[in-house]
């Protein structure tokens, strides 16, 4: 295969793996947001206080982001470090690596919507909400390990 379209495709697969996490991350931010918003309106309405703490259920799918990033700089340096012959790799590794951060992320959204809604209503279990939201992002972890360990 030609030099230049190895490298071209090595560092596509470092793209996916920043591009696709970063999709999730925005598609979970994005999931708690709207919830998040909601709980802040219904207590508005009623003259209540919004509960900011909200806010870290919204940023918590971001962190997928930043392992898209670690990945992709690892892959950049395992590509570079063979010459780029392990496209192949690099390319899978960042396409199937950011597909799993980005299920992480998104279901890590969709999970801290809901834990804005209960904590919303009832002002309580917000280390249980956390709890849940940390075993989503050991999924993200694990993915970024595992992809790294290909290379």
């Amino acid at each position: 295969m030609e030099p230049n379209t190895m490298v071209t495709l090595a560092k596509m697969g470092a793209a996916a793996a920043l591009g696709i996490s970063a999709m999730g991350s925005a598609l979970g931010c994005g999931t708690a947001g709207m919830s998040a918003i909601t709980m802040w309106k219904k207590a508005y309405a009623q003259g209540k206080s919004a509960l900011f703490t909200l806010l870290v259920f919204v940023g918590a799918p971001i962190s997928q982001t930043i392992y898209g990033m670690l990945l992709m700089n690892f892959i950049l340096s395992k590509a570079a470090e063979s010459g780029f012959i392990n496209w192949g790799g690099c390319l899978g590794a960042g396409i199937f690596g950011g597909l799993g951060m980005m299920a992480s992320a998104w279901y890590q959204g969709k999970s801290a919507a809901v834990a804005c809604d209960a904590l919303g209503e009832t002002g309580k279990g917000m280390v249980n909400y956390l709890m849940v939201l940390g075993i989503v992002e050991t999924v993200a972890l694990f993915v970024l390990v595992f992809s790294m360990m290909v290379l």
